[in-house]
């Protein structure tokens, strides 16, 4: 139990840094990357099995417990190197927002604002 509690005490400084750090990133990743067009942001989840979330866009922000599968539908906002910046709506009507790696996703070409610039 002694070395429990010494491991967790000794570890909590670690989760702080790693929390840190995803949240700067994901914040700095926000600025520099690239955002979407709004009539042209709403993508499919292909490929097979789960999808995680991260909290930022790096290995070390997995969120395994938070993840969407083939057929779900994303918002993407930004994207920044080989992450999307997305937002997903549960069944419930709940956001989840985050980063999805990009390479399971498949352009819907559609958005989640109106075209208007597509009826000329």
């Amino acid at each position: 139990m002694i070395k429990f509690l010494c491991a967790l005490v000794l570890s909590l400084p670690l989760m702080a840094n790693a929390n840190d750090f995803c949240q700067n990133l994901s914040s700095e990743a926000a600025k520099k990357g690239v955002s979407f067009d709004n009539t042209d942001n709403v993508y499919k989840v292909g490929g097979k099995g789960r999808l995680y979330f991260y909290s930022a866009p790096d290995e070390k922000c997995i969120e395994k417990k938070i993840f969407v599968v083939p057929g779900n539908e994303l918002y993407a906002y930004v994207e920044y190197e080989d992450y999307y910046s997305v937002m997903y709506v549960t069944n419930d009507g709940n956001q989840v927002d985050g980063w999805i790696k990009k390479d399971r996703l498949v352009e819907t070409h559609t958005g989640i604002a109106p075209n208007y610039d597509a009826k000329k």
